[in-house]
C-alpha cells in the first residue's frame, strides 16, 4: 500500500428485490455505486425459486436474476447477515451463496456453517485491503450458523422490561426498555475485529441491529458499535429498522445506525412514509481512517428505481430535518455542500 492509498465508499441501505427484471433497479443510483472504488449494500432477501417459506413470518424472495440488477449497480461486497436471510430454508438460502460466488460479488456475515459465516471479506481497492465484518442480532429461530447448520453470523441481543410506575397502583402503564448484548458474543465480535485489523489497512464493520419502525438507537446497538471502534473498526454501518437512525462520531470514527430502506419491493403492512426516506452513504476510506463521511439523500424505491433528492427542499429538506434531529443527540452535525450532506462533530 502506497503512502496516499484512498478508496472512495459508497453504502446503500435494506435491499429487497422482487420485480419483473433486475435492469434499471437502481436508476439514477446505479452509477453513483458504478463510480466509487467500493459500493455496499444489504441484501435483504434471498435470490431463488427454490425452498419453503418459514411459518409465522413476514417473509422475503427475489428470483435469481434480481442479480442484474446488483452487477449493473457494480456491487464489489454485499451483506447477507439479515433475518430474512433464511426466509426459505437452506435450500433458497445456499442457492444465494452459490449465485452471488459465481458473479463473484462476496457475501458477508453468513455461511454454510459458523466458521464460514464468520469468515472475513478482504477487498482490495486502489492499493488499499479494505476488511469487512458482518453480524446480525435480529434472529429468527435457526436462522444463527452453527458448526453443521447454515445461516448468519449471530451477535445476539438481550431485552427487558422495567415498570415506570408501581404495576399494583399503574396496571398496564407503559415500561422501560433495557437491551444490551450477550457478552460472550461481544467478546467474540471483539476478537475478531483486533485479529482482522492486523491483516488490513483499513475495517469495516456491518450489523443487522435495532428495532423496527423506529428512530431510536438501542442502547445495546451503541454498545456493540462502540465496542467494534475500540476494537478497530474505521467505519461502522447498520441496517434492519427500516427507518432512518443517526450517525455518531465515536472517536473520529462514523457510525451509522440505519440507513433504512435503499429498495424494498414487497408490500409491508407496517410501512408508511418513513419506510421512503432514505440515504447513500459515503466516505473515502484510507490507512485506518474513512474521512469526509457524507449523506446523499434519496427517495426509495417500491418496484421503481430510487431517486436522488435535494437537500434544498421537499422531500430531501424533509429527510435533512429528520436526520439533523436524530444526529444531534450522537454529538453530530449536518452541513450541506453542494448536493451532500457532511457530517460533522457538534
Amino acid at each position: 500500500m502506497t503512502a496516499r492509498a484512498s478508496c472512495a465508499f459508497l453504502a446503500g441501505g435494506d435491499v429487497a428485490l422482487n420485480r419483473r427484471g433486475g435492469g434499471g433497479a437502481f436508476g439514477r443510483l446505479a452509477p453513483l455505486f458504478r463510480r466509487a472504488g467500493l459500493a455496499f449494500a444489504n441484501l435483504e432477501c434471498p435470490l431463488s425459486r427454490r425452498g419453503r417459506g418459514a411459518p409465522d413470518k413476514i417473509l422475503l424472495r427475489g428470483a435469481p436474476e434480481m442479480d442484474e440488477a446488483l452487477l449493473e449497480a457494480g456491487f464489489g461486497l454485499l451483506s447477507f447477515a439479515n433475518n430474512h436471510a433464511l426466509d426459505y430454508g437452506e435450500e433458497a438460502f445456499l442457492d444465494t451463496l452459490a449465485r452471488m460466488k459465481e458473479r463473484a460479488i462476496p457475501l458477508a456475515g453468513c455461511g454454510a456453517n459458523l466458521a464460514q459465516a464468520r469468515r472475513p471479506i478482504v477487498a482490495e481497492r486502489k492499493g488499499l485491503r479494505i476488511g469487512c465484518l458482518a453480524y446480525c442480532s435480529i434472529l429468527p429461530r435457526g436462522s444463527a450458523a452453527g458448526p453443521g447448520r447454515p445461516g448468519v453470523n449471530p451477535l445476539r441481543a438481550v431485552t427487558a422490561y422495567r415498570p415506570r410506575m408501581d404495576p399494583a397502583e399503574y396496571p398496564g402503564a407503559p415500561a422501560e426498555v433495557h437491551t444490551w448484548t450477550v457478552p460472550e458474543d461481544l467478546q467474540a465480535m471483539a476478537k475478531a475485529v483486533r485479529a482482522l485489523r492486523r491483516r488490513v489497512d483499513v475495517l469495516v464493520v456491518n450489523h443487522h441491529w435495532g428495532t423496527s419502525m423506529t428512530h431510536e438507537v438501542r442502547a445495546f446497538q451503541r454498545e456493540i458499535a462502540h465496542a467494534a471502534v475500540e476494537a478497530g473498526a474505521d467505519l461502522v454501518l447498520g441496517g434492519h429498522p427500516h427507518v432512518l437512525q443517526g450517525v455518531e462520531l465515536y472517536k473520529g470514527t462514523p457510525i451509522v445506525y440505519s440507513m433504512g430502506n435503499l429498495i424494498f419491493d414487497f408490500d409491508i403492512p407496517f410501512f408508511t412514509e418513513a419506510t421512503r426516506q432514505t440515504f447513500l452513504f459515503g466516505c473515502t476510506l484510507s490507512r485506518r481512517r474513512a474521512a469526509d463521511p457524507h449523506l446523499i439523500l434519496c427517495r426509495s424505491a417500491v418496484r421503481n428505481a430510487p431517486r436522488p433528492l435535494s437537500p434544498a427542499g421537499g422531500k430531501g429538506r424533509e429527510i435533512l430535518r429528520l436526520m439533523e434531529r436524530l444526529c444531534a443527540p450522537l454529538g453530530t452535525r449536518l452541513r450541506v455542500t453542494g448536493g451532500k450532506v457532511r457530517v460533522l462533530p457538534a
